[in-house]
């Protein structure tokens, strides 16, 4: 009966604390991410990989026009006809997921 009783409480603990575990971190189970994370990822993207010293975009290079660029080439990544710019081969720096980020902290930062 002890034997049970120990058994019950380790599988107790391990369920509960995988559970806790799930739910501390910003992006959710199962790929779902919100709004808030969406622009705070893509903005750590944009200025880790894009815009920062030995990045294609000069620190301080990054404004409206700039993030139109960006947008227009983030959003013709699959198009056969691309926009020209130098920007369409910066965001091959970036994997598809960081390509979405980046282009959803673009829109809304800049109101795009």
């Amino acid at each position: 009966m002890a034997q049970f009783s120990r058994l019950s409480i380790v599988v107790f603990a391990i369920v509960f604390l995988q559970t806790s575990i799930y739910a501390s971190g910003s992006i959710k189970p199962g790929g779902a991410i919100n709004p808030r994370d969406a622009y705070t990822q893509g903005k750590a993207l944009t200025f880790q990989k894009l815009v920062c010293d030995g990045c294609p975009i000069a620190k301080g290079g990054l404004n409206k026009e700039r993030a139109i660029s960006l947008k227009n080439s983030l959003e013709a990544r699959d198009e056969a006809t691309k926009p020209g710019t130098a920007d369409d081969e910066h965001i091959k720096m970036l994997g598809r997921d960081e390509q979405e980020m980046v282009h959803y902290y673009l829109k809304r930062r800049f109101k795009l």
